[in-house]
């Protein structure tokens, strides 16, 4: 036994020089992770996942996600993305008499108005 009361094993153990250097980096980034961490470091990471899962509750609760998974996958966006129109003043106006357009500027401005409602209301 040593002088701190712990036991001291040996152990014998063979290593191919690859699995060895694959250790050898694990160790190190133990290290540096155990190095980086800290109390506050780990409440302010516990403190953002908090908050991501609250959105992620707020949000799935919502038709949003599925709003949005269906508008990122209509091929006109598609199309758009390759290719982006450029629309002017007269074209954004043009844009206003589409309906699909006006459902959208009307889900924005409602999401700008909740936001803009919760940040007083702190």
């Amino acid at each position: 036994m040593e002088k701190s009361g712990k036991e001291s094993v040996s152990l014998s153990l063979h290593l191919e020089e690859p699995d060895l250097e694959a250790l050898i980096e694990i160790l190190s980034i133990y290290r540096i992770i155990r190095d980086m961490l800290n109390d506050q470091l780990i409440k302010n990471v516990s403190h953002i996942a908090s908050s991501l899962l609250k959105l992620v509750n707020v949000v799935s609760s919502t038709d949003l996600i599925e709003i949005l998974e269906r508008g990122l996958q209509d091929p006109e966006l598609d199309k758009a993305l390759l290719n982006p129109p450029k629309i002017g003043l007269t074209g954004l106006l043009s844009a206003l008499r589409d309906e699909d357009f006006q459902k959208g500027i009307g889900i924005v401005v409602a999401l700008l108005k909740a936001i803009g409602k919760a940040s007083t209301t702190q």
